[in-house]
């Protein structure tokens, strides 16, 4: 897991391949992609964005997720986002078992942190950490990215 401020991710862009590519887009982007309507936005091959504006869930309904073919490149847009993090390998509480179709597999053991995200702030989640996004009340405007590993 890395957080860091949308403008601040040079050291970060050399991690992976399409990395630059996508953090260059949401720094293009950030300001005035949820005013065109678009849900899914496809950046380049292996990198794309869902622009959403879901519900938030409480802190004790949220389970995590964990994906095996993409790095999530989390952004709230609007207002604050928590989130909760575990490591991949404490997980143990399998609620629904992974999907290669949709590479996703969601766990409901409990995060060992909880952390906010801020407007102007990122979150890259690796197929090595376990997340739960989107808690807090109220609904969100948000960014994520899914760059393939």
């Amino acid at each position: 897991m890395i957080v860091a401020k949308i403008n601040d991710t040079a050291a970060i862009e050399a991690i992976y391949p399409k990395m630059k590519t996508a953090l260059q887009w949401l720094r293009d982007n950030y300001a005035t992609i949820h005013q065109t309507g678009v849900s899914r936005v496809d950046i380049e091959d292996g990198v794309w964005a869902n622009v959403e504006t879901p519900s938030m869930k409480h802190i004790d309904q949220q389970v995590l997720e964990v994906h095996r073919n993409y790095i999530d490149i989390h952004v709230p847009v609007d207002r604050d986002e928590m989130m909760g993090w575990l490591p991949l390998h404490k997980l143990g509480k399998v609620v629904t078992p992974y999907s290669t179709e949709r590479d996703i597999a969601f766990y409901n053991d409990t995060p060992l942190t909880h952390f906010t995200l801020h407007p102007g702030e990122l979150c890259i989640m690796t197929p090595l950490d376990a997340h739960a996004p989107i808690i807090g009340e109220g609904t969100i405007k948000k960014i994520c990215i899914k760059v393939e590993v």
